[in-house]
Protein backbone atom coordinates (compact mmCIF):
# COMPACT_ATOMS: atom_id res chain seq x y z
CA UNK A 1 0.00 0.00 0.00
CA UNK A 2 1.26 3.42 -0.89
CA UNK A 3 1.34 6.16 1.26
CA UNK A 4 -0.57 8.70 -0.45
CA UNK A 5 -4.22 8.20 1.14
CA UNK A 6 -4.72 5.91 -1.10
CA UNK A 7 -8.28 4.60 -1.14
CA UNK A 8 -9.38 2.29 2.09
CA UNK A 9 -5.82 3.35 3.38
CA UNK A 10 -6.00 4.49 7.62
CA UNK A 11 -4.34 7.48 9.13
CA UNK A 12 -2.76 6.69 12.72
CA UNK A 13 -3.01 10.38 14.50
CA UNK A 14 -1.08 9.02 17.37
CA UNK A 15 1.93 6.77 17.56
CA UNK A 16 5.09 6.48 19.55
CA UNK A 17 6.31 4.27 16.19
CA UNK A 18 9.96 4.75 16.50
CA UNK A 19 10.57 5.09 20.13
CA UNK A 20 8.42 1.95 20.45
CA UNK A 21 9.96 0.35 17.90
CA UNK A 22 13.12 0.67 19.99
CA UNK A 23 12.13 -0.28 23.16
CA UNK A 24 10.14 -3.00 21.73
CA UNK A 25 13.30 -4.43 20.02
CA UNK A 26 14.29 -6.03 23.16
CA UNK A 27 11.49 -7.97 25.50
CA UNK A 28 7.91 -6.98 24.54
CA UNK A 29 5.95 -7.98 27.32
CA UNK A 30 2.52 -6.42 25.87
CA UNK A 31 1.18 -10.76 25.89
CA UNK A 32 2.47 -11.30 29.39
CA UNK A 33 -0.55 -12.21 31.26
CA UNK A 34 1.09 -13.32 34.80
CA UNK A 35 4.35 -11.80 36.56
CA UNK A 36 5.62 -15.21 36.62
CA UNK A 37 5.92 -14.78 32.82
CA UNK A 38 7.35 -11.39 32.57
CA UNK A 39 10.44 -13.10 35.00
CA UNK A 40 10.70 -15.77 33.00
CA UNK A 41 11.03 -13.63 29.46
CA UNK A 42 13.85 -12.15 31.99
CA UNK A 43 15.64 -14.69 32.83
CA UNK A 44 15.54 -16.28 29.42
CA UNK A 45 17.21 -13.00 27.98
CA UNK A 46 19.57 -13.02 30.73
CA UNK A 47 21.01 -16.09 29.59
CA UNK A 48 22.36 -15.22 26.32
CA UNK A 49 22.82 -11.45 27.22
CA UNK A 50 26.50 -10.52 28.77
CA UNK A 51 27.01 -9.59 32.17
CA UNK A 52 26.69 -5.91 32.69
CA UNK A 53 24.52 -4.82 29.80
CA UNK A 54 21.29 -4.05 30.10
CA UNK A 55 18.17 -6.06 29.46
CA UNK A 56 14.84 -3.84 28.36
CA UNK A 57 11.40 -4.67 27.93
CA UNK A 58 8.28 -2.46 27.43
CA UNK A 59 5.35 -3.83 28.99
CA UNK A 60 5.30 -4.84 32.78
CA UNK A 61 1.39 -4.04 33.42
CA UNK A 62 2.60 -2.19 36.74
CA UNK A 63 0.99 -4.00 39.94
CA UNK A 64 3.05 -6.78 39.71
CA UNK A 65 5.46 -7.06 42.35
CA UNK A 66 8.40 -8.46 40.66
CA UNK A 67 11.31 -11.16 41.17
CA UNK A 68 14.97 -9.97 40.11
CA UNK A 69 16.10 -12.62 37.65
CA UNK A 70 18.89 -11.03 36.32
CA UNK A 71 20.78 -10.17 39.21
CA UNK A 72 23.85 -9.95 36.80
CA UNK A 73 22.41 -7.31 34.73
CA UNK A 74 20.36 -4.15 35.04
CA UNK A 75 16.71 -4.36 33.88
CA UNK A 76 14.61 -1.84 33.15
CA UNK A 77 10.70 -2.59 31.92
CA UNK A 78 8.55 0.13 30.87
CA UNK A 79 5.06 0.20 32.46
CA UNK A 80 2.61 -0.63 29.40
CA UNK A 81 1.49 3.26 29.69
CA UNK A 82 4.93 4.53 29.15
CA UNK A 83 4.28 6.55 32.35
CA UNK A 84 6.51 4.55 34.76
CA UNK A 85 8.93 1.29 34.38
CA UNK A 86 9.97 -1.52 37.24
CA UNK A 87 14.12 -1.69 37.89
CA UNK A 88 15.84 -4.24 39.23
CA UNK A 89 18.96 -3.14 41.39
CA UNK A 90 21.49 -2.86 39.26
CA UNK A 91 19.71 -0.97 37.21
CA UNK A 92 18.90 1.21 40.49
CA UNK A 93 22.44 1.44 40.98
CA UNK A 94 23.19 2.19 37.00
CA UNK A 95 20.63 4.84 36.61
CA UNK A 96 21.62 6.57 40.21
CA UNK A 97 18.13 5.67 41.34
CA UNK A 98 16.51 5.22 44.99
CA UNK A 99 18.09 1.62 46.04
CA UNK A 100 15.00 0.99 47.82
CA UNK A 101 12.77 2.02 45.21
CA UNK A 102 11.71 -1.29 42.13
CA UNK A 103 9.19 1.42 40.31
CA UNK A 104 10.57 4.24 38.77
CA UNK A 105 7.39 6.56 38.93
CA UNK A 106 6.45 9.36 36.58
CA UNK A 107 8.04 12.08 38.41
CA UNK A 108 11.48 10.12 37.29
CA UNK A 109 10.40 7.75 34.53
CA UNK A 110 11.37 10.23 31.66
CA UNK A 111 14.80 11.17 32.85
CA UNK A 112 15.76 7.72 33.83
CA UNK A 113 14.64 6.42 30.46
CA UNK A 114 17.28 8.94 28.92
CA UNK A 115 20.27 7.57 31.17
CA UNK A 116 19.52 4.64 29.33
CA UNK A 117 22.06 3.12 27.00
CA UNK A 118 21.37 4.67 23.78
CA UNK A 119 20.79 2.58 20.08
CA UNK A 120 22.91 3.85 17.39
CA UNK A 121 20.75 4.95 14.30
CA UNK A 122 21.35 1.55 12.68
CA UNK A 123 19.69 -0.27 15.61
CA UNK A 124 16.74 1.92 15.29
CA UNK A 125 16.59 1.59 11.74
CA UNK A 126 16.63 -2.19 11.89
CA UNK A 127 14.03 -1.86 15.14
CA UNK A 128 12.04 0.37 13.03
CA UNK A 129 12.17 -1.83 9.62
CA UNK A 130 9.43 -4.60 10.72
CA UNK A 131 7.08 -2.14 12.32
CA UNK A 132 6.86 -0.29 8.80
CA UNK A 133 6.17 -3.29 7.08
CA UNK A 134 3.45 -4.61 9.59
CA UNK A 135 1.82 -0.88 8.88
CA UNK A 136 1.68 -1.73 5.26
CA UNK A 137 0.30 -4.76 6.04
CA UNK A 138 -2.56 -3.22 8.32
CA UNK A 139 -2.84 -0.89 5.45
CA UNK A 140 -2.28 1.79 7.30
CA UNK A 141 -0.57 4.59 5.13
CA UNK A 142 0.26 7.28 7.04
CA UNK A 143 0.96 8.21 11.10
CA UNK A 144 1.79 10.48 13.17
CA UNK A 145 4.34 9.74 15.64
CA UNK A 146 5.23 11.82 18.96
CA UNK A 147 8.97 11.49 18.43
CA UNK A 148 11.91 11.89 20.64
CA UNK A 149 15.24 13.69 19.15
CA UNK A 150 16.33 11.24 17.75
CA UNK A 151 13.24 10.47 15.64
CA UNK A 152 13.83 12.88 12.45
CA UNK A 153 17.34 11.49 11.71
CA UNK A 154 16.35 7.94 11.80
CA UNK A 155 13.56 8.57 9.37
CA UNK A 156 15.65 10.96 7.13
CA UNK A 157 18.15 7.69 6.54
CA UNK A 158 15.26 5.58 6.26
CA UNK A 159 13.55 7.90 3.25
CA UNK A 160 17.18 7.91 2.01
CA UNK A 161 17.47 4.49 1.17
CA UNK A 162 13.63 4.51 0.03
CA UNK A 163 12.87 2.50 3.01
CA UNK A 164 9.98 4.26 4.28
CA UNK A 165 6.66 3.17 2.75
CA UNK A 166 4.20 5.17 5.22
CA UNK A 167 3.68 8.53 5.52
CA UNK A 168 5.08 10.01 8.87
CA UNK A 169 4.49 13.38 10.48
CA UNK A 170 6.89 14.60 13.21
CA UNK A 171 5.71 15.68 16.32
CA UNK A 172 8.58 17.54 17.76
CA UNK A 173 9.26 17.32 21.69
CA UNK A 174 9.00 20.57 23.49
CA UNK A 175 12.59 20.10 24.77
CA UNK A 176 13.95 20.54 21.55
CA UNK A 177 15.56 23.72 20.68
CA UNK A 178 13.82 26.47 18.23
CA UNK A 179 16.95 26.16 16.10
CA UNK A 180 16.67 21.96 15.85
CA UNK A 181 13.04 22.14 15.26
CA UNK A 182 13.50 24.94 12.45
CA UNK A 183 16.03 22.86 10.79
CA UNK A 184 13.92 19.67 10.92
CA UNK A 185 10.92 21.66 9.19
CA UNK A 186 12.88 23.13 6.74
CA UNK A 187 14.05 19.62 5.97
CA UNK A 188 10.58 18.20 5.89
CA UNK A 189 8.02 20.93 5.34
CA UNK A 190 4.75 20.35 6.29
CA UNK A 191 2.51 18.72 3.82
CA UNK A 192 5.49 16.50 2.15
CA UNK A 193 5.49 12.87 1.73
CA UNK A 194 7.04 10.68 3.12
CA UNK A 195 8.44 12.90 5.82
CA UNK A 196 7.30 16.18 7.32
CA UNK A 197 7.89 18.08 10.29
CA UNK A 198 4.36 18.43 12.06
CA UNK A 199 4.33 20.23 15.40
CA UNK A 200 5.27 20.41 19.35
CA UNK A 201 4.38 17.62 21.42
CA UNK A 202 3.59 19.04 25.06
CA UNK A 203 2.58 16.78 28.29
CA UNK A 204 -0.04 18.37 30.48
CA UNK A 205 -1.00 15.22 32.85
CA UNK A 206 -0.08 11.61 33.46
CA UNK A 207 -2.65 8.63 32.99
CA UNK A 208 -5.95 7.29 34.35
CA UNK A 209 -4.42 3.99 35.07
CA UNK A 210 -1.82 5.37 37.75
CA UNK A 211 -3.75 8.10 38.84
CA UNK A 212 -1.72 10.57 37.48
CA UNK A 213 -4.11 12.29 35.24
CA UNK A 214 -4.92 15.93 36.23
CA UNK A 215 -8.73 15.92 37.92
CA UNK A 216 -10.79 18.62 38.80
CA UNK A 217 -11.88 16.57 42.01
CA UNK A 218 -10.03 13.92 43.97
CA UNK A 219 -9.97 10.26 42.48
CA UNK A 220 -13.15 8.31 44.02
CA UNK A 221 -10.56 5.62 45.07
CA UNK A 222 -7.86 7.94 46.07
CA UNK A 223 -9.49 11.20 47.85
CA UNK A 224 -6.30 12.58 48.37
CA UNK A 225 -5.48 12.34 44.78
CA UNK A 226 -6.91 14.60 42.14
CA UNK A 227 -3.72 13.62 40.06
CA UNK A 228 -1.29 16.78 39.08
CA UNK A 229 -0.88 19.09 36.07
CA UNK A 230 3.09 18.31 34.96
CA UNK A 231 3.57 21.85 34.56
CA UNK A 232 2.46 24.94 36.42
CA UNK A 233 -0.90 26.52 35.65
CA UNK A 234 0.80 29.75 35.06
CA UNK A 235 3.53 28.46 33.02
CA UNK A 236 0.87 26.64 30.13
CA UNK A 237 -0.06 29.63 27.95
CA UNK A 238 4.06 31.28 27.90
CA UNK A 239 5.20 27.49 27.33
CA UNK A 240 2.63 27.23 24.54
CA UNK A 241 3.53 30.83 22.80
CA UNK A 242 6.73 29.88 22.76
CA UNK A 243 5.83 27.53 19.49
CA UNK A 244 2.51 29.05 18.63
CA UNK A 245 3.76 32.58 18.22
CA UNK A 246 6.71 30.71 15.54
CA UNK A 247 3.84 29.32 13.58
CA UNK A 248 3.98 25.65 14.83
CA UNK A 249 1.07 23.72 15.57
CA UNK A 250 0.93 22.47 19.62
CA UNK A 251 -0.13 19.31 20.79
CA UNK A 252 -0.93 18.92 24.41
CA UNK A 253 -1.45 15.54 26.49
CA UNK A 254 -4.38 16.34 28.37
CA UNK A 255 -6.22 13.03 29.68
CA UNK A 256 -8.27 14.37 32.98
CA UNK A 257 -10.87 17.02 32.58
CA UNK A 258 -8.56 19.42 34.62
CA UNK A 259 -5.88 18.98 32.40
CA UNK A 260 -8.35 19.81 29.37
CA UNK A 261 -9.58 22.41 30.83
CA UNK A 262 -6.43 23.74 31.08
CA UNK A 263 -5.24 22.69 27.29
CA UNK A 264 -7.82 24.78 26.24
CA UNK A 265 -7.47 27.98 27.57
CA UNK A 266 -3.94 28.51 26.36
CA UNK A 267 -4.99 26.93 23.04
CA UNK A 268 -7.60 29.54 22.64
CA UNK A 269 -5.07 31.81 23.43
CA UNK A 270 -2.93 31.17 20.62
CA UNK A 271 -2.53 32.19 17.63
CA UNK A 272 -3.65 29.63 15.03
CA UNK A 273 -0.31 27.62 13.07
CA UNK A 274 0.75 28.11 9.64
CA UNK A 275 0.17 25.11 8.67
CA UNK A 276 -1.93 21.62 10.42
CA UNK A 277 -4.01 22.57 13.41
CA UNK A 278 -3.74 22.94 17.49
CA UNK A 279 -4.19 19.42 18.91
CA UNK A 280 -5.36 18.25 22.41
CA UNK A 281 -4.29 14.29 22.47
CA UNK A 282 -6.55 12.17 24.68
CA UNK A 283 -8.99 13.92 26.00
CA UNK A 284 -10.34 10.76 28.08
CA UNK A 285 -12.17 13.04 30.82
CA UNK A 286 -14.10 16.10 29.49
CA UNK A 287 -16.13 18.80 31.30
CA UNK A 288 -19.44 18.78 29.70
CA UNK A 289 -19.09 22.67 29.50
CA UNK A 290 -15.84 22.72 27.82
CA UNK A 291 -17.19 20.12 24.68
CA UNK A 292 -18.35 22.98 22.52
CA UNK A 293 -15.06 25.24 22.88
CA UNK A 294 -12.89 22.62 20.49
CA UNK A 295 -14.90 23.95 17.37
CA UNK A 296 -15.11 27.31 18.69
CA UNK A 297 -11.42 27.87 18.91
CA UNK A 298 -10.38 25.34 15.96
CA UNK A 299 -8.23 22.82 18.24
CA UNK A 300 -8.68 19.02 16.83
CA UNK A 301 -9.15 16.65 19.69
CA UNK A 302 -6.86 13.56 18.96
CA UNK A 303 -8.09 10.66 20.67
CA UNK A 304 -7.66 6.77 20.79
CA UNK A 305 -10.58 4.46 20.95
CA UNK A 306 -8.63 1.77 22.08
CA UNK A 307 -7.85 2.98 25.35
CA UNK A 308 -11.83 3.16 26.44
CA UNK A 309 -10.80 -0.81 26.40
CA UNK A 310 -7.87 -0.53 28.00
CA UNK A 311 -9.33 1.68 30.83
CA UNK A 312 -12.57 -0.45 31.45
CA UNK A 313 -10.79 -2.54 34.49
CA UNK A 314 -10.42 0.27 36.91
CA UNK A 315 -12.40 3.16 35.30
CA UNK A 316 -15.68 2.54 37.61
CA UNK A 317 -13.58 2.83 40.46
CA UNK A 318 -11.25 5.39 39.48
CA UNK A 319 -13.95 8.03 38.72
CA UNK A 320 -17.00 7.40 40.67
CA UNK A 321 -19.85 8.93 39.67
CA UNK A 322 -18.97 11.96 37.44
CA UNK A 323 -22.42 13.79 35.43
CA UNK A 324 -20.23 16.63 35.04
CA UNK A 325 -18.09 14.88 32.62
CA UNK A 326 -17.85 12.77 28.99
CA UNK A 327 -15.81 10.03 29.79
CA UNK A 328 -13.75 8.82 26.91
CA UNK A 329 -16.05 10.97 24.58
CA UNK A 330 -16.68 10.47 20.82
CA UNK A 331 -20.38 10.81 19.92
CA UNK A 332 -20.44 14.11 22.57
CA UNK A 333 -17.26 15.72 20.74
CA UNK A 334 -18.58 15.17 17.40
CA UNK A 335 -22.42 16.44 18.29
CA UNK A 336 -20.34 19.58 19.13
CA UNK A 337 -18.29 20.53 16.09
CA UNK A 338 -15.43 19.10 16.84
CA UNK A 339 -12.77 17.96 14.65
CA UNK A 340 -11.81 14.34 16.13
CA UNK A 341 -8.89 12.17 14.47
CA UNK A 342 -8.27 8.71 15.81
CA UNK A 343 -5.42 7.25 16.81
CA UNK A 344 -3.57 4.28 18.27
CA UNK A 345 -1.00 5.20 20.87
CA UNK A 346 0.93 2.09 20.05
CA UNK A 347 2.52 0.41 21.34
CA UNK A 348 0.54 1.44 24.64
CA UNK A 349 -2.82 0.14 22.19
CA UNK A 350 -2.79 -1.58 18.92
CA UNK A 351 -2.95 0.11 16.19
CA UNK A 352 -4.69 -2.70 13.74
CA UNK A 353 -7.13 -0.82 12.62
CA UNK A 354 -9.77 -3.36 12.84
CA UNK A 355 -9.56 -2.99 16.72
CA UNK A 356 -9.50 0.94 16.90
CA UNK A 357 -12.76 1.03 14.54
CA UNK A 358 -14.47 -1.55 16.32
CA UNK A 359 -13.86 0.55 19.52
CA UNK A 360 -14.91 3.36 18.35
CA UNK A 361 -18.43 2.00 17.59
CA UNK A 362 -18.72 -0.64 20.19
CA UNK A 363 -22.29 -0.24 21.48
CA UNK A 364 -20.85 -0.90 24.98
CA UNK A 365 -20.01 2.57 25.37
CA UNK A 366 -22.77 3.75 25.28
CA UNK A 367 -23.87 7.20 24.32
CA UNK A 368 -20.17 7.91 23.16
CA UNK A 369 -20.18 5.25 20.97
CA UNK A 370 -19.54 6.43 17.40
CA UNK A 371 -21.26 5.09 13.99
CA UNK A 372 -18.77 3.16 11.85
CA UNK A 373 -19.18 5.82 8.80
CA UNK A 374 -18.02 8.43 11.51
CA UNK A 375 -14.95 6.31 13.15
CA UNK A 376 -13.67 5.53 9.72
CA UNK A 377 -14.22 8.85 8.46
CA UNK A 378 -11.49 10.14 11.48
CA UNK A 379 -9.61 7.56 10.61
CA UNK A 380 -8.45 8.11 6.86
CA UNK A 381 -5.47 10.41 5.35
CA UNK A 382 -6.16 13.97 5.44
CA UNK A 383 -4.55 17.13 5.66
CA UNK A 384 -2.83 17.82 9.14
Amino acid sequence: MSADGASGAYWDAHTHLSAGAADLCELDLRGAATPEAVTAAVAFAARSTPKGRFIRGWGWNGTWPLRDVAADNPVFLARRDGHAAWANPAARRALALDPEAPVVGEEDFDAARRRLPTLSTEERMSALRPRLSELTTLRVAAVDDMVESWGPEVYARLKDRGELPVSVGLWLPEAISENDAEAVRRAFPAGERPLAAAGIKIFLDGALGARTAALSVPYADDPGNAGRLRIAREEILGRVLRWAQRGWPVALHAIGDEAVSRALDALERAPRPRWGAHRIEHAQVVKRTDLPRFAAAGIVVSVQPGHWRDDLPFLPARLGERPDVAVHPLRSLARHGARVVLGSDWPVSSWDPEAVLAAAADRARGDEATDAASASAWYTPGPR
